[in-house]
This record gives C-alpha cells, sequence and structure tokens, in this order.
C-alpha cells in the first residue's frame, strides 16, 4: 500500500510538472516588457521606464540598464540590425514627447535619439526589420486617412516618409495595437497590417513591394474600441494567422483566429481557438503559440490539438536556440524548451 501511495503521488506530481515547464529569469527590475527581438548570439528586450534588457551569448547571462532620457517612454518594439546596430520604438502620443526612435552603434553602451514626431496623431506601433534589403519598415497609427510608415535604411540612420498613394477608407478610430511590435508583418515582398479599435477589425496588405497602395483582404470582424487583431504571425511565405481579442476582457475572446494559406489573400476562420486575449503568435516549427497577459496555449496542426502553458502574464514572445522566450509585466522573462513542449503532446498513458 506504501509503495502504491508513493508512486500516485509522483504521478500527480509528474503529471503537474509537465502543465507548462516555463522556466523563470531572475530580473531586478519591475518594468513591463513588450518588445523582444533576437540576432544571432544576441537577445534584446525593451519595456516601461526606458528600461532596456539583453543578452549578447544567447541567453545565458543577461544585462540590465535605463537608456538616459527616457525614463518617461515605453520601448514596445526593436530592431536588432546587426552585432553592434540597435533601434528602440517607443509608442505614445507624439504631442508628449512619446513617439521616438533611438539607435546605438556600440552594442548598447551608448544610444541617440535618431528620430520623433512632436506633434499630430502620432503614436508608433510596430518596426519590421528585413534583413536581406537591410531596412525596416516602422508603422504609426493613422493620420490624414491612412496609416503613417516610415522607411528606415543606411543601417538604421536614415528615416523617410513612405508616400502612400492608395489606402482603404478607414472606419472611425480604426487603428495597430502596440502590444507586442507584431501587428505589422512584411513577407514575400508586401507588408501587412492587422488593425483594430473600431467597430470593425481588418487585415490591410500592400499591393506590391513598392509598399505605395494598400487594400483590405479579409471580411471585417466585428470588434470596438479595446479589442481586435494584435498580432499577424507566418508559418511560411503562405501559411499566416492573426490573432487578437479584447484587454479589457483577458479571459474571453469573440475575436478568434483567422488562418490564410494564400499569403494572405483570403482567410478562414479557425473553428476551435481558446478562449482568452492573444497579444502574439508565433510558429515554433511544429506548433503555433499564442500568449496574452492571462493565459498561453499551444496548437498542432496535425492533430488539431491545443494544449495549455499555463495562467501567464506575457506580452511578447520568440522562438529562439529552440527556446520559447517570453516577457511580459512586473520584469517578467521566462522561458521553455521545445522539447518539453514536445512531452505535453505525448500521449497520455
Amino acid at each position: 500500500m506504501k509503495i502504491r501511495s508513493l508512486l500516485l503521488v509522483l504521478c500527480l506530481f509528474l503529471n503537474h510538472a509537465s502543465y507548462a515547464q516555463w522556466v523563470n529569469i531572475p530580473l531586478q527590475t519591475k518594468a513591463s516588457f513588450r518588445a523582444i527581438r533576437s540576432h544571432k548570439n544576441q537577445i534584446w528586450i525593451g519595456g516601461t521606464q526606458g528600461t532596456v534588457v539583453y543578452s549578447l551569448d544567447k541567453g545565458m547571462t543577461w544585462h540590465e540598464q535605463q537608456v538616459p532620457t527616457a525614463e518617461k517612454l515605453d520601448f514596445r518594439d526593436l530592431a536588432v540590425i546587426n552585432k553592434q546596430r540597435i533601434l528602440l520604438m517607443s509608442a505614445g502620443p507624439a504631442d508628449k514627447g512619446a513617439a521616438k526612435l533611438f539607435l546605438s552603434k556600440d552594442q548598447g553602451q551608448t544610444w541617440n535619439l535618431l528620430f520623433e514626431k512632436k506633434s499630430g496623431p502620432y503614436f508608433f506601433d510596430a518596426i519590421a526589420w528585413n534583413y536581406k534589403k537591410n531596412e525596416g519598415v516602422m508603422l504609426s497609427d493613422p493620420m490624414n486617412g491612412q496609416f503613417p510608415l516610415f522607411k528606415i535604411k543606411a543601417n538604421g540612420e536614415q528615416v523617410e516618409d513612405i508616400l502612400i498613394t492608395s489606402f482603404p477608407t478607414l472606419f472611425a478610430r480604426e487603428a495597430a495595437f502596440a502590444a507586442s511590435g507584431s501587428s505589422l508583418l512584411w513577407i514575400n515582398r508586401k507588408l501587412n497590417i492587422v488593425t483594430g479599435g473600431s467597430t470593425q477589425a481588418r487585415i490591410l496588405q500592400s499591393q506590391d513591394e513598392t509598399l505605395t497602395k494598400f487594400q483590405s483582404m479579409s471580411q471585417s470582424t466585428p470588434a470596438d474600441s479595446s479589442s481586435g487583431f494584435f498580432s499577424i504571425g507566418a508559418r511560411n511565405k503562405s501559411h499566416y494567422w492573426v490573432v487578437g481579442g479584447n484587454y479589457l476582457h483577458l479571459n474571453e475572446n469573440k475575436i478568434g483566429i483567422l488562418e490564410s494559406r494564400d499569403a494572405g489573400l483570403t482567410w478562414e476562420n479557425l473553428k476551435d481557438y481558446p478562449k482568452f486575449y492573444m497579444e502574439k503568435a508565433i510558429w515554433t516549427g511544429k506548433y503555433w503559440v499564442v500568449v496574452g497577459p492571462s493565459q498561453s496555449a499551444a496548437y498542432e496542426p496535425k492533430s488539431k490539438k491545443w494544449i495549455s502553458l499555463g495562467e501567464t502574464h506575457f506580452h511578447n514572445i520568440i522562438l529562439y536556440n529552440k527556446q520559447l522566450i517570453a516577457v511580459g509585466s512586473k520584469g517578467t522573462l521566462s522561458k521553455m524548451s521545445l522539447a518539453e513542449l514536445d512531452l505535453l503532446f505525448l500521449p497520455k498513458k
């Protein structure tokens, strides 16, 4: 009886331990993080109070800093251009001094203000970096009936307007959410923008590689001022997911998940999906993973099975070196190996 009882306790422990083995990486800062990007050996994270956290050795050790003069800024996206150059984008109203772009040329040792908007409805949302072209695109909330786009060139030292000639008529208050830097996807020589904040949420796509003409690619999804599409992720050049929800209702989701298998030309609603607000979707090579500030989950397309990854406080997540690395509120930095994720999908005996 004692042996059987011990085995039962052990089995219960193993089942609980395999539920979602997120490993917390302790930090001193309690900043809230929404930006995380990686390139080669480097991982960079941006957050509130001008906070930057980074690793130069594949996540073995971590460093924390506060960018001078940026104490009141919230870095919600960034780009790791190369070994030395990093861009930081702060999200916030231009008339309050929060629409700024910083550049470091020396691996974060010093930072200089590269670009800013001081007036108007500018509110920077996301950066998409193209390593083949060695240039990026930055998205801002609408102005004069369209989304302002900025081309970042010359190793991150030059910012110029993209002159848009054709854009769909926007709904009242329609905008992009600066939640995880993934309301923008640059793939197949086209730019994709996901929207919300109005009566309808949409997916917009450029018609060609000039990024000057856009069209609406999906049937409008009912939304409101606090809901819509928050993230677009790609499995490959033709297979995309779009996720979202309502940031005021973390444990429900009326927006759903949209899927395209033809590079965004047509979209279908995924029939089964977790009912929580999602800020980011990524493809791991075998699974889709979605995260939000209340929960996270993984989906295996082959079996059409969802697995909960537990109660989390994540705003963003990346795949790096066969690991999931997630960031969130109050200095949250966590990781989970893909091997551990595989174990969660093994049939229970």
